[in-house]
């Protein structure tokens, strides 16, 4: 079969996108796989119509840390009875994690329980997570290894010595069309490519501050193919290879 486009993260269903999302879609078709990632209730359920519709939309149900930050305890323990009832439905868990920015201690405690609430539910139903990191990395750390859970570190934050963290507890890590912007050379040239994933964040992380969809990995594949002195196609072949490995084996 031959390899697809790999998107491992995007908010394709996002509101912002409304009047391109058919246009760049139906350019996309099939030869990409997406990963539709959820905030919360209302979004994941819109994920999973645009999913029936878009068979290359992977649907995926999340609660985002900041959903868990800024609201009530009772209002994200009702998110969290969604999230337990209907997780089966979907194709992973995206976008959950802790993010610690301008954050009180209350507020990185609340996340920090539902976040292995979170965790606990995707060992269940043996659902793979892709996960949000912001000046939480160490946390995010001890969190997945207390599961039995397969985890990428989506629009990785941390350094070499994060980096190599992860690939010890066998996380995988996905680099996004930010890297392009921000200049993240040293986690790419370091990142052993067997673990690692492309993603775009769409609509978020241009590379080129316009409105950024999936059609951006192809020149997300040159600028990794640059950095690791590799053909583009063969990056391509390896993440879809690591897509494939990590969600169906």
């Amino acid at each position: 079969m031959e390899a697809k486009f790999i998107d491992v993260h995007a908010h394709i269903s996002d509101k912002s996108l409304e009047n391109i999302r058919g246009k760049f879609l139906d350019e996309i078709s099939d030869s990409y796989l997406i990963l539709n990632a959820g905030e919360n209730k209302k979004d994941s359920e819109r994920i999973l119509e645009d999913g029936e519709k878009y068979k290359f939309l992977l649907p995926c149900i999340g609660l985002h840390p900041n959903e868990i930050a800024h609201n009530s305890y009772q209002a994200v323990q009702a998110e969290l009875d969604f999230f337990s009832s209907n997780i089966s439905k979907f194709f992973a868990v995206s976008e959950v994690g802790l993010d610690y920015k301008g954050k009180d201690i209350y507020q990185m405690e609340q996340e920090k329980e539902f976040f292995y609430k979170i965790l606990e539910l995707a060992e269940k139903n043996k659902k793979v997570c892709i996960i949000h990191s912001r000046k939480a990395i160490e946390d995010v750390f001890d969190a997945v290894s207390s599961f039995s859970v397969k985890a990428i570190i989506h629009n990785f934050e941390g350094n070499l010595r994060n980096l190599n963290r992860a690939q010890d507890l066998g996380i995988s890590i996905s680099i996004s069309t930010g890297f392009m912007k921000f200049k993240k050379e040293n986690i790419i040239k370091n990142v052993d490519i067997s673990n690692m994933f492309t993603e775009t964040d769409s609509p978020a992380l241009s590379p080129d501050d316009k409105i950024n969809t999936p059609l951006n990995i192809p020149k997300l594949l040159n600028y990794i193919s640059s950095i690791k002195k590799m053909e583009a196609d063969e990056i391509k072949e390896v993440v879809y290879k690591n897509f494939s490995r990590l969600f169906y084996d």
